[in-house]
C-alpha cells in the first residue's frame, strides 16, 4: 500500500551498508525491498497557494539527470512559463547532488507543487564520472526518483512500480549498485474543464522493447477504470535494442542507423509500446516533434548515434504546439543529457 506523506522515511546508512553488503553476497532483492518504507511512500510538497487551473496547460516531460542544476532548469521552466513538469532522475540526498532534494529546491523556487516517489536507493555515490571530485564520500539519504511539479494543486496521487525491473544489473558492473525498480508517479489537476491526469514515467532501458511494453502494460491496467483527460510523459528510453543481448550496444546502433538513418527517431516499428498505447485510445503525434531529445554532455556521453526516447502521449484531450528545447544554461553549459519536451494541453 502507497502510503502520502509530508515527510519520506529516510533509510539510514548502516540500513543502506547492510543491504549493500547482503546483495554483494546475491542475497534477493525482493527480500531487502521491504526494508525500505520509502519506497512505498509518496512525498507531497504542497505551494502555500491553491490557484484554480484553466482548461489548457504548458506541460514539460524532462528527465532531469539528478537535478543537480535546477536552479539553471529554473530559469528555462520559467522563461518558457510552463504550468505542469514530469521529471524523472531526480536526487534526493545524494553527494553526486550535494545532499539536495532537488525536487523541493526546484519546486520552492518555482512555487509549484511537487510529489516525488523513490524509484531507486542508491547504495554507493554513483557511477564513475560522478565520484570524481566528490566533497562528501557519504549520501545522507541515498534516493532517487521521479517527480511531477504543478502550479496546480495535484489531487489523488499514486505509484506503481512495475514488476520486471529491481535495478539487479546496475550492481557491481555498472558502478552504481542500487534497490527499488522503475515507476510511474500520477495525480490530478482539477481543470475548469475537468480533470486531467497526469503521468511522469520512466522506462528500463537496460532491457528488451518487449519488456518495456509489459511496463506501459502496467501503467494502463492502473489507469484503464479512468474517466478522465490523461498525459503520460518522460523517459520511456525507445533505443529499440535490447543491451543485454548486444556484445557493443554502441557498435550496433552505428550498424543499425547506418540501415536506416530515421530508426531512432522514429523507433516506431521497433517499439511495441506505441502500438499498445495507440490501441487504448493514446495519441503522440501533435505531443512530440521529430527532433533527438538526447544530448551529449561534456564529458562524451551519452555517444552517438543519438535519438528520440523521451515522449509525451494524451488522450481524451487536446495536444498541441509541441517543441524541443535545448537542455543548456546562459553559459551553453548541458543541464541533463536529455533536451526539455513540452506541449500544451487541452481539456475540452
Amino acid at each position: 500500500m502507497t502510503k502520502r506523506v509530508t515527510d519520506l522515511s529516510l533509510p539510514s546508512q548502516a540500513l543502506r551498508h547492510a543491504a549493500l553488503d547482503a546483495l554483494d553476497q546475491h542475497a534477493p532483492y525482493a527480500q531487502w525491498r521491504s526494508q525500505f518504507a520509502c519506497l512505498d511512500e509518496i512525498h507531497r510538497i504542497p505551494a502555500d497557494h491553491e490557484d484554480s487551473a484553466p482548461d489548457t496547460l504548458h506541460i514539460g516531460a524532462w528527465n532531469l539527470e539528478r537535478g543537480t542544476h535546477w536552479q539553471d532548469a529554473c530559469q528555462l521552466i520559467q522563461a518558457l512559463d510552463l504550468d505542469v513538469l514530469l521529471l524523472s532522475e531526480m536526487d534526493l540526498g545524494m553527494a553526486r547532488s550535494q545532499q539536495q532534494h532537488t525536487t523541493r529546491q526546484l519546486a520552492d523556487a518555482l512555487g509549484f507543487h511537487a510529489l516525488f516517489a523513490v524509484e531507486f536507493i542508491e547504495l554507493e555515490l554513483g557511477s564513475e564520472w560522478e565520484v570524481a571530485g566528490l566533497q562528501d564520500a557519504h549520501n545522507e539519504a541515498g534516493l532517487h526518483g521521479n517527480a511531477i511539479l504543478s502550479r496546480y494543486p495535484l489531487h489523488q496521487p499514486w505509484m506503481i512500480r512495475f514488476t520486471n525491473t529491481d535495478g539487479y544489473w546496475w550492481h557491481r558492473d555498472f558502478h552504481e549498485p542500487r534497490a527499488g525498480g522503475r515507476i510511474a508517479l500520477g495525480a490530478d489537476i482539477m481543470t475548469e474543464t475537468g480533470p486531467l491526469t497526469c503521468i511522469s514515467t520512466h522506462l528500463e532501458n537496460n532491457t528488451s522493447p518487449a519488456a518495456r511494453a509489459v511496463q506501459v502494460s502496467e501503467i494502463l491496467a492502473r489507469i484503464e477504470p479512468l474517466d478522465t483527460a490523461i498525459v503520460l510523459g518522460g523517459d520511456f528510453n525507445t533505443s529499440t535494442i535490447d543491451p543485454t543481448t548486444a556484445t557493443d550496444p554502441f557498435r550496433l546502433r552505428t550498424e543499425l542507423i547506418d540501415q536506416d538513418p530515421n530508426r531512432f527517431l522514429a523507433p516506431f516499428p521497433h517499439e511495441p509500446l506505441f502500438d499498445l498505447l495507440a490501441a487504448h485510445g493514446f495519441s503522440r503525434g501533435t505531443a512530440n516533434t521529430a527532433e533527438v531529445t538526447q544530448r551529449m554532455r561534456e564529458r562524451g556521453y551519452p555517444k552517438p548515434p543519438l535519438g528520440r526516447i523521451d515522449w509525451i502521449f494524451n488522450r481524451a484531450c487536446m495536444a498541441f504546439d509541441a517543441q524541443c528545447h535545448p537542455a543548456l544554461n546562459a553559459a551553453h553549459q548541458t543541464l541533463s543529457d536529455h533536451e526539455l519536451i513540452t506541449c500544451r494541453i487541452r481539456v475540452d
